[in-house]
């Protein structure tokens, strides 16, 4: 399946992140690569071997990210390329999004869940799970949810409102995750993935 061609409200709002999380990570291996030339600066980069897997895990979740934008926008950056913590990555880069100004924290409760290599690209169930925050934010502010991933791998958000998010906003959303399910209620909307699409 083809990404679509149009504007993506997702990438728009995650690749400041993106440039920000990649420039602090290749600061730090700057860092270290600069403690090779000291006296003695092999056995201090050994010490800290920690911080070099680290900034591995960090540069492979944000590769993985930058190809779920590019593979939506109609590029097939994924290939064959899957992550059961697909939606974790996309959503902890969305949430830093919204919190990057500090003048808000994004409520959540729970986890998400892992996906399964079977799930359609590989991209929409991220995908959709970061637009769904972002839009719901944007409509009726970050600091009004309440957000929680439940055991099933469902997720749950709640305004404390009454109004629902623009029905056009979700039907965009879920036309690009066939087989998923969003639904919004009165101050609540839900986001649900097939048990088929999911590793338990």
């Amino acid at each position: 399946m083809e990404g679509a061609s149009t504007s993506d409200p997702v990438a728009r709002t995650l690749i400041p992140v993106l440039v920000h999380e990649v420039n602090n990570t290749t600061q730090l291996l700057v860092g270290l690569r600069a403690l090779l030339d000291l006296p003695g600066g092999e056995e201090l980069f050994s010490k800290r071997a920690d911080e070099l897997a680290r900034a591995s895990q960090q540069m492979d979740d944000l590769g993985f990210a930058l190809a779920v934008l590019a593979t939506a926008n109609g590029a097939n950056m994924l290939l064959a390329r899957r992550n059961r913590r697909a939606v974790e990555i996309l959503w902890s880069l969305a949430v830093r999004s919204l919190e990057r100004s500090g003048e808000a924290r994004v409520s959540c409760e729970g986890a998400p869940p892992s996906v399964a290599p079977s799930a359609l690209d590989g991209w929409q169930a991220p995908w959709s799970a970061a637009a769904l925050l972002l839009t719901a934010s944007e409509h009726c502010g970050v600091e009004t949810w309440r957000w929680r991933w439940g055991d099933d791998g469902a997720l749950v958000g709640r305004s404390g409102g009454s109004g629902e998010l623009a029905a056009d906003a979700i039907d965009a959303i879920a036309s690009r995750v066939p087989g998923a399910t969003i639904e919004s209620r009165a101050g609540e909307v839900e986001w649900r993935l097939p048990d088929a699409w999911l590793e338990r």
